[in-house]
């Protein structure tokens, strides 16, 4: 039940925003390019991201963990852009082991 209500609530609260905060649509020419840009993203979201889910993260080391998580870049035609797994982690063992 815990873990449900956690998913929906950090679900409802960081899915809708956190695509248009880290670009899933450009694309990279390498992989290094790729986490630079993805880093800077995940910077900008950082003290917002602890600000709203105060209660599943206490610290922006545990805000950083989740985000390199949630969004990986991931090669695909010769080009490399940022992939969004932000369902997938918080449906995670990661994720729930971490919230105990």
């Amino acid at each position: 039940m815990k873990k449900s209500v956690i998913l929906l609530l950090l679900g409802a609260t960081f899915v809708p925003t956190a695509a248009v905060a880290h670009d899933t649509t450009a694309t990279y020419p390498s992989r290094g390019a790729c986490e630079a840009a993805s880093a800077a993203m995940s910077i900008d979201e950082k003290d917002w991201l602890l600000e709203i889910g105060a209660e599943f993260f206490d610290t922006t080391g545990d805000v950083s963990s989740f985000l390199s998580r949630a969004f990986t870049c991931d090669l695909s035609d010769g080009q490399y852009s940022i992939t969004d797994h932000v369902e997938e982690v918080l449906g995670s063992e990661w994720f729930q082991k971490r919230n105990h």
